[in-house]
């Protein structure tokens, strides 16, 4: 059974995390948003900006379980 230390650490994984940030960010998912009224803001930036921020913590996650 792998731990989150060992699935962290597999290449494979990240290559998974790098694809689905590709498809996050890709045009079917954005339109959806579009048009949308979300906390006061339109959806569009908000859905963008917790993409971002998803991204940036698996990037710190990425490095932190590298450096080690």
């Amino acid at each position: 059974m792998l731990s989150l230390n060992d699935l962290i650490g597999q290449r494979d994984f990240w290559v998974f995390v790098f694809v689905l940030g590709g498809m996050l960010f890709n045009w079917p998912l954005l339109a959806l948003a579009d048009g949308s009224i979300l906390l006061g803001m339109p959806a569009i930036l908000v859905y963008v900006a917790a993409i971002w921020l998803l991204i940036i913590i698996l990037l710190y996650l990425f490095d932190r379980g590298n450096s080690d």
